[in-house]
């Protein structure tokens, strides 16, 4: 079975601080099971519990990366932002730069729940193309537009992390 993991924390637990708030920096990831024909991958991390006082009409985007090589089976801590990553993998801008919160561009964006604990969902997406054009200024969205209709197969792993020690900047 097409399986994601993390040597991290667990699926259901607890996602280490180390990944969250002021911390920018990726966990580690790992994935077997590469269904047959994957030519690429798209990994998106998001946050399905915003609460309703945002007003925010669907999931928070944490991270959205694609044109992983079919060749990958893993992404190594801190990979991102800022990481070596392969030269074809491309990032999308997170959804903290959506909120304009300062700090924060292309890549990684970890857990920084401002009530609860939240959910956060890695979806990791086994294509059947080598290459996606997604314009660099793409939200989920569009990401979903994209990688949907060339998807083989998804692996999922969800953590949780909150609620936060500190508020976001600018919030």
């Amino acid at each position: 079975m097409f399986s994601l993991k993390s040597q991290a924390f667990e699926y259901g637990g607890q996602i280490p601080a180390r990944y969250a708030e002021k911390n920018v920096l990726s966990p580690p990831l790992i994935w077997e099971n590469t269904p047959e024909g994957t030519k690429s991958f798209a990994l998106a991390m998001t946050d399905p519990d915003l609460p309703p006082e945002f007003q925010f009409p669907r999931v928070f985007a944490h991270w959205m990366i694609y044109n992983i090589p079919a060749s990958a089976t893993s992404l190594v801590e801190g990979i991102s932002p800022g990481g070596n990553l392969p030269s074809e993998c491309k990032e999308l801008n997170s959804d903290f730069v959506t909120f304009k919160i300062p700090g924060y561009g292309k890549g990684y964006g970890g857990p920084w729940p401002p009530d609860s604990p939240h959910r956060y969902v890695f979806t990791l997406y086994a294509l059947k193309t080598e290459k996606l054009d997604i314009h660099e200024s793409a939200a989920i969205g569009d990401f979903a537009e994209a990688v949907l209709p060339v998807t083989i197969l998804t692996a999922t792993l969800v953590g949780y992390y909150g609620p936060a020690k500190e508020k976001l900047p600018g919030a």
